[in-house]
């Protein structure tokens, strides 16, 4: 089964999220704080206008790159299988919501208000709250 997820993004701690997208898998600390840093470290690296103080647009700028990555098929007929890239709007896994699904069991927060965003997550099925992800501020390559 895969580990559901959300990401708010919001203008300060302080703030109610501006924008939230759903992630289907792989929301798990071990894998969405690579993932979101590898965001982080690509726009930071590539784009100057990156947005990062702007939830709105970081938050669309997120469902992009995440598409991007999710944009592929599987050819089950090689041995092993293999991932065909496709369409990069061939994608699923990654939406806009209104509200949270009740089946997400992490919350993250990216906080815009600062030169690199602040990102912590919530574990809903432990019951933790407000966990700091620490992002390596320098880009990987």
């Amino acid at each position: 089964m895969s580990t559901r997820s959300t990401i708010h993004f919001h203008y300060s701690e302080s703030a109610k999220a501006s924008s939230i997208i759903y992630r289907h898998s792989d929301g798990y600390p071990e894998a969405m704080g690579p993932d979101l840093n590898r965001f982080l470290d690509e726009l930071q690296a590539s784009i100057p206008d990156n947005r990062f103080t702007d939830p709105c647009y970081l938050a669309a700028k997120y469902v992009v790159w995440q598409a991007k990555e999710y944009a592929q098929n599987y050819d089950f007929s090689k041995n092993p299988v293999e991932k065909v890239p496709s369409h990069y709007l061939d994608f699923l896994s990654v939406g806009i919501m209104l509200v949270d699904p009740d089946d997400i069991e992490y919350r993250w927060h990216i906080y815009c208000d600062s030169k690199r965003p602040i990102v912590k997550y919530d574990d809903l099925h432990d019951k933790q709250s407000n966990i700091l992800y620490t992002l390596d501020p320098t880009p990987t390559s």
